[in-house]
């Protein structure tokens, strides 16, 4: 191509309308992936503002993947449906209104696409995608929405076919979006997940799914924790939670309404309202024909759906030996103490606990008031450390020399009776 060609290709590009000279994005009417995403990024010159703003996220976990063969969902005929088509007010339908989600693209708009494991930040595929506003002639319209439409399936299978890094899932990472792309008036983070998160702050692999009371617990403990993006002014949509691949243990419906409650509440939590947001739990998407097994990458944590009827948990104890706290007749946390009480907290506020209880114990060696009153302070510390670790609503007691655990008198004995007891209750 000749230097006055490639001259009237990039204006052609930024105008999107038509040329007579051969496009290198497409082969027989067909745009190739990656040129189509290399026209469309020339685009990015152009400084029109953008009406629309859509963020798209990709599980790519393994409990998004069929377990015998590796196959995964086919993300772009779920979310968009087929090819790229202009339409005569300027905007790209993908051809599959009644069954797509974003059957429909205005424009100007950006597009961004990326995924997400177990990792504390999203995966972002390419760089995102500018359209700015479609004129132009006939043949130039097409080929701004064939580009698209190859574009997008490009960028999201790409999303969907890279291996996790990180073992487990995060979902909570997929509202940390990032800086607003534009002063769009409307925003829309679209989801595509099971929602069974398994690191950061909803951390599911302690929950029974079936107390909503419970899910509550668990958003105020990641409101508490910080960890729940501001997301104001954006629709956010997770239509698949619950929906996990083939083989994996299924949810239950009570598990599913669970579930669904779950992510309204983190959802309305991040964008202040609970009618910005759309829970559902439809059917993932077949895998797309005639694509072959994606490479797992890390491993995912097994999320077990307990039987509905199963009684409620039992109280749970965490016993901690009174001298790897403290000194003797101190209250004062040593920093192997501090380390270990650090852990444990990192480990329970995930379970967002109905309720928690700190109780001291002492040996029977010198005055039971004298006693009494050293658990209660050996408990206090317990329990402001705790605090300061991010755990709430902690009860305190302190029961000195009156409930021994080993009843003899020998230095074995009165070293098992100095403890700290931990007991704390999860329901859900």
């Amino acid at each position: 191509m000749n230097g006055t060609h490639r001259a009237a290709g990039l204006v052609c590009a930024l105008l999107v309308a038509g040329c007579s000279f051969a496009d290198p994005g497409t082969a027989g009417g067909t745009p190739r992936p990656g040129a189509a995403c290399a026209a469309l990024g020339v685009l990015a010159r152009d400084k029109t503002p953008t009406a629309y703003e859509l963020v798209v996220v990709i599980d790519r976990s393994a409990s998004m993947r069929d377990t015998e063969s590796g196959d995964v969902p086919d993300w772009y005929t779920a979310i968009f449906g087929g090819r790229g088509v202009a339409q005569a007010d300027g905007s790209i339908s993908f051809g599959a209104a009644e069954k797509a989600l974003i059957p429909f693209l205005p424009t100007p708009a950006v597009v961004k696409v990326g995924a997400l494991d177990g990792g504390r930040r999203i995966d972002w595929r390419g760089t995102p995608v500018y359209l700015p506003r479609m004129t132009g002639g006939q043949a130039g319209r097409k080929e701004f929405a064939g580009n698209t439409g190859a574009c997008l399936r490009h960028l999201l299978e790409e999303a969907t076919r890279s291996p996790a890094a990180t073992e487990g899932t995060n979902v909570m990472a997929a509202f940390q979006i990032g800086a607003r792309l534009s002063g769009a008036a409307r925003r829309t983070l679209v989801v595509a997940t099971d929602g069974l998160s398994t690191t950061g702050c909803a951390d599911l692999r302690a929950t029974a799914m079936r107390d909503l009371a419970h899910a509550d617990r668990v958003v105020r403990s990641c409101t508490a924790q910080q960890a729940v993006p501001e997301l104001t002014g954006w629709e956010v949509r997770l239509p698949w939670v619950g929906g996990v691949g083939a083989g994996h243990p299924e949810p239950q419906e009570p598990h599913l309404e669970w579930l669904r409650h779950l992510w309204t509440g983190l959802c309305a939590e991040a964008t202040g309202a609970a009618s910005g947001c759309t829970v559902g739990s439809e059917t993932p998407p077949a895998a797309a024909e005639g694509t072959h097994p994606a490479p797992q990458g890390a491993h995912d944590v097994a999320i077990t759906f307990r039987n509905v009827e199963q009684a409620p948990s039992a109280v749970q104890v965490e016993r901690l030996p009174g001298d790897l706290l403290f000194a003797t007749g101190s209250d004062a946390l040593s920093p192997e103490g501090r380390e270990r009480l650090a852990s444990f907290a990192a480990r329970v506020i995930p379970k967002a606990p109905e309720w928690l209880e700190v109780v001291g114990h002492t040996d029977d060696r010198g005055d039971a008031a004298y006693n009494a009153r050293l658990s209660m302070k050996r408990a206090e510390s317990v329990r402001r450390v705790l605090t300061e670790a991010g755990v709430t609503g902690i009860r305190v007691m302190g029961l000195g020399e009156n409930r021994p655990e080993c009843p003899g008198t020998t230095e074995e004995d009165r070293k098992c009776n100095r403890r700290v007891e931990i007991k704390y209750k999860v329901r859900g």
